[in-house]
């Protein structure tokens, strides 16, 4: 048999077994990468995000808001968030407006006996008196803007929730998980997608859907480790339906303040948090 016969007939089988080689190489390296990306449930990212959520808890914050609308004008608002951890699951928060005029010393309180069962109010002072707001309510404007009053909530029962996680996605140069999220109660959304960082557990990016219809997206931008805790610093909210856009962004926050619960009534919520 002729030498260089054999010679390439054993070079064609060597390079078809690295050829097998290579594929199976890929295959397991694809196969890693697939249980890598499903290491984590959607529920389990989630309670990540809820732990530093729940870190947040006992704050003051100092803010400034401002409302885009649709031909181009704006209005800048400043609040003032007090927070506080109600054990043993619970939480209060009150927001109080500084200005402009027509809204200052508006406020808001929440009192969250577990993360699903809460009690909101609101206090005008034109018309002297706290109204009570339905939960049903919960993601209703806040105030006019794009936020809801969820949105200035501690985080959620996230039992009333179903978790999904889709893929992972690079987010500001951040790697994300990226996630479905449907909630289990009637919801003025249907669901949402939100883009979780990894190595910080907070949210870069949300999209809410109606159905099959984007009608509100949230970007959360300029992380800070304040305190040990991962803090966006500003936040955009926009209605895709009105294109009306509201930004807010963190003047000053202070975590582990450990406000007195007096802070926390109708009866501060009538004097402005003094």
């Amino acid at each position: 048999m002729n030498s260089k016969h054999v010679s390439s007939g054993r070079l064609t089988e060597a390079g078809h077994l690295h050829g097998v080689l290579a594929g199976c190489l890929v295959f397991l390296l694809l196969s890693v990468s697939a249980s890598t990306a499903q290491a984590m449930s959607g529920r389990e990212v989630y309670e990540k995000v809820h732990e530093v959520r729940s870190k947040m808890l006992d704050r003051k914050t100092e803010a400034t808001m401002v409302l885009f609308d649709k031909g181009g004008g704006k209005r800048t608002r400043t609040l003032t968030e007090y927070a506080k951890r109600a054990e043993p699951e619970g939480y209060k928060v009150l927001v109080v407006f500084r200005s402009p005029p027509d809204l200052k010393d508006v406020g808001f309180l929440i009192h969250a006996r577990t993360f699903a069962e809460r009690d909101l109010w609101a206090y005008f002072p034109e018309y002297k008196r706290v109204r009570r707001i339905p939960t049903t309510s919960q993601d209703d404007s806040f105030f006019g803007s794009d936020f809801s009053y969820d949105d200035f909530g501690g985080p959620p029962n996230l039992d009333d929730y179903k978790f999904n996680i889709l893929q992972e996605e690079i987010i500001d140069g951040r790697p994300c998980y990226k996630i479905e999220v449907t909630p289990k109660v009637r919801r003025k959304y249907t669901r949402y997608i939100a883009w979780v960082a990894k190595d910080l557990w907070v949210h870069l990016k949300i999209d809410y859907y109606q159905e099959k219809e984007l009608y509100r997206t949230g970007a959360f931008k300029e992380i800070k480790v304040i305190e040990g805790i991962p803090t966006p610093f500003k936040l955009n909210v926009e209605n895709r339906k009105t294109s009306h856009r509201t930004e807010l962004t963190i003047d000053s926050i202070k975590y582990h303040t450990n406000f007195p619960d007096s802070l926390f009534t109708q009866r501060s919520l009538e004097r402005s948090g003094k």
